[in-house]
């Protein structure tokens, strides 16, 4: 049976692939890390810079209009509350009045049949006795 550490003898370890640059590398390297593979990154080239220049501005008008979309369904909510409350406030003082309205008509409509069914009553009394 083979030893597992012989197995991954032939496997390289990720920084023999990927150069790492060396503000990220750890202070005590690893000694199975050979120094030739730790190199600064290649700067890029003017035509892939104007590419990431597109990215970032393509990323920044995505973010933008998913915030503008979540701010107007805020802003539509915020102002639908507040114009629920407003006309709830004036509804409210509108039926206030218009019940206080129907309560004067009623009592005076109340009042007017009274008197007159007791005015009538009053005749028909009269009316007999004589």
């Amino acid at each position: 049976m083979m030893n597992p550490s012989t197995l991954d003898a032939g496997i390289p370890i990720l920084t023999e692939v990927i150069a790492v640059p060396q503000h990220a590398a750890p202070q005590d390297r690893d000694l199975a890390t050979p120094a030739a593979a730790i190199t600064e990154p290649e700067p890029m080239p003017p035509e892939d810079q104007g590419w990431i220049e597109d990215e970032w501005n393509r990323m920044e008008r995505k973010i933008s209009g998913h915030i503008l979309q979540q701010l107007m369904a805020r802003l539509d909510s915020e102002i639908e509350g507040r114009v629920r409350d407003g006309l709830a406030d004036v509804l409210q003082t509108a039926v206030e009045g218009l019940a206080n309205e129907i309560k004067r008509n009623l009592q005076r409509n109340l009042e007017q049949v009274i008197s007159e069914a007791v005015a009538e009553e009053v005749e028909r009394i009269r009316s007999l006795k004589e």
